[in-house]
Parts: C-alpha cells; sequence; structure tokens
C-alpha cells in the first residue's frame, strides 16, 4: 500500500499541487485587478484553482496558462491532457526492467530455454516514502483537528430551540453559522436583536442556495490533499473572504444600500468567537469583519 501511496499517489498530488500554484499566482494577480468590482467574480475565479486541486486531468484546449508557463503537459487521451512535473511511478537510480522470458527451443539434443524468472517491481525511492509518511501525517492531523472542533461545536448546540424552518437559535454561540451537508441548518445567537436576524438570515440562505457548504468541503478536502502547499493556504483563506464578500454583496443588493450601517453594525457585534469554526468543513461561520466592513462601505450597486 505504501508503494502504491510513494511511488503513484503522492507524485500525483505535488504534479496537481505545482500545477495549481501556477494558476493560483494568476488568480492572485486577476483578484488584484478586479477589487473594485463585484467579489462575485473574484469567488468564481477560486473555482479554477479547486478543479487544478483535486482533478489530475485537464480537457484539452486550444489557449491555457499552462501553456504560456510551457509546462510539462501530455496527452493522456485524446481529448485530456496531465502535467508531470514529478514523475509517477519512482523508482531507485540504477533499477533496471526485468528482462523478459524467452520461450523456444534450443539445438538439438538440448532441452528447451526456461522462462526467466520474473523480478519483484523496484521499490519507490527512500525519500519518497519518507515523504508520503510525512503526507499522510499531516492529513491525519487536520482531520482530527476538523474532528474535535465539530464535537466541540456540537456540543454547543445542545438546548438549540427551532425558530423557523432549517432556522436554529443557540445559547452557547457567539457567530452564526451553517452547519450541515445534505440538509444544511442555519445557527443564530439567542442574543441576536430581531433586526440583526433579517440580515443575517438573509446572509446565510445565500451560503445555501450557492451550495457554499458543499464548496467549503471541497475546499478542505484539497486543503488536506495539499497542506504543504502555503500558496493552498493562501488560495482557501482567500476564497473563504471572497465567499463571505459576495454573500454580503448580495444582500444589500437585495435590501438596499440603506441598511450598510446597520449591517456593518451586527458584524462588528458579532466579531468574536469565530475561530474554532473558521476550519471547520462542515460548519463554518463569518471570517474577516474589518475586511468586510470595508466592503460594504465601499461597495456600489454594479
Amino acid at each position: 500500500m505504501m508503494d502504491f501511496i510513494s511511488s503513484q499517489l503522492l507524485p500525483a498530488v505535488l504534479n496537481m499541487s505545482l500545477t495549481a500554484s501556477v494558476v493560483i499566482v494568476f488568480v492572485l494577480l486577476a483578484r488584484l485587478l478586479l477589487r473594485r468590482a463585484p467579489k462575485a467574480f473574484s469567488y468564481a475565479l477560486w473555482a479554477v484553482v479547486l478543479f487544478r486541486l483535486l482533478c489530475p486531468i485537464s480537457i484539452t484546449m486550444d489557449f491555457s496558462l499552462l501553456g504560456l508557463m510551457d509546462a510539462p503537459v501530455t496527452q493522456a487521451t485524446p481529448h485530456t491532457n496531465t502535467v508531470e512535473y514529478v514523475q509517477t511511478n519512482i523508482q531507485p537510480a540504477g533499477a533496471t526492467q526485468s528482462p523478459l522470458p524467452i520461450s523456444g527451443t534450443g539445438q538439438a539434443g538440448q532441452e528447451p530455454h526456461s522462462p526467466a524468472p520474473v523480478q519483484p517491481a523496484a521499490a519507490p525511492d527512500m525519500p519518497f516514502h519518507l515523504a508520503a509518511y510525512v503526507w499522510l501525517g499531516g492529513i491525519t492531523v487536520l482531520l482530527l483537528y476538523s474532528l474535535v472542533s465539530l464535537l466541540l461545536l456540537r456540543r454547543s448546540l445542545i438546548g438549540a430551540a427551532r425558530l423557523r424552518g432549517n432556522i436554529y437559535l443557540a445559547d452557547h454561540i457567539c457567530s452564526p453559522f451553517v452547519m450541515g451537508l445534505l440538509r444544511p441548518k442555519i445557527y443564530l445567537p439567542s442574543a441576536l436583536m430581531q433586526p440583526e436576524q433579517c440580515y443575517i438570515i438573509l446572509h446565510e440562505q445565500y451560503h445555501i442556495r450557492r451550495l457554499d457548504h458543499l464548496v467549503k468541503i471541497l475546499a478542505f478536502a484539497a486543503l488536506c490533499l495539499h497542506w504543504f502547499n502555503p500558496l493552498v493556504w493562501v488560495a482557501f483563506v482567500l476564497s473563504v473572504k471572497d465567499m463571505e464578500m459576495s454573500c454580503d454583496e448580495a444582500v444589500l443588493k437585495r435590501l438596499g444600500e440603506d441598511i450598510r450601517a446597520d449591517y456593518s453594525a451586527s458584524l462588528l457585534s458579532l466579531a468574536t468567537g469565530r475561530h474554532i469554526i473558521a476550519g471547520m468543513p462542515l460548519a463554518f461561520g463569518e471570517g474577516d469583519t474589518r475586511a468586510r466592513i470595508q466592503n460594504l462601505l465601499h461597495w456600489k450597486r454594479p
């Protein structure tokens, strides 16, 4: 099993990570150019990065960013290709292929040649073996952190009361958030005032309508696979920011710019107790209040 991971799976992940790094740099540059545009555009760009992080192949096109970077693209099928910065099926230096069996008969009076013994496949290089253990260890740490955070969060939801539909009020939380996979639920602090509930509920409903709770799970899965790549961490943090800001803009567009001050005040009142939720794959709340309020103050109807 470890031979497969170190010789096939880990090189494939490294190739996806390096390919996605190129795309992340381009998205970061595009994000700077789009800083005055609605955040929905920046948020949409991260879908390309997510695809590159999770899918080892891409559809063959006449134009691509990787072509501009002279990446080592290999055509896998007539319509798909792969990028191999790191060669798969890693074998130690000096390893040779096993000779093919020779069949047939020899000279007269001699017995037929027996087939050459089949040599076992060479094991991957030791550095890749060690790297595979480190990589699996990092994934395990992230998953354990997420599991512990989820259990602590569920404990704080004991006694939550249903407000209406899929909206619940909880006494022991400081920030609203969406939690769930197939049937996501909205949890609000019980102390949240009625006018603030309108803005926050609409914000969370936009998350569910756009399937952000599923996107967050895929983004967290990509982060677990590529935890060793700092650019992936940058992409994860910025994509969550763009996700939240685009929902804020959707609320303003729906209710009008007159609510800007009240909405910003609501975000300030809920600016604590979010750190444990931010890294959760099945539950996420609101992050980076300062940047969100600044974005609200500068937002103009497109």
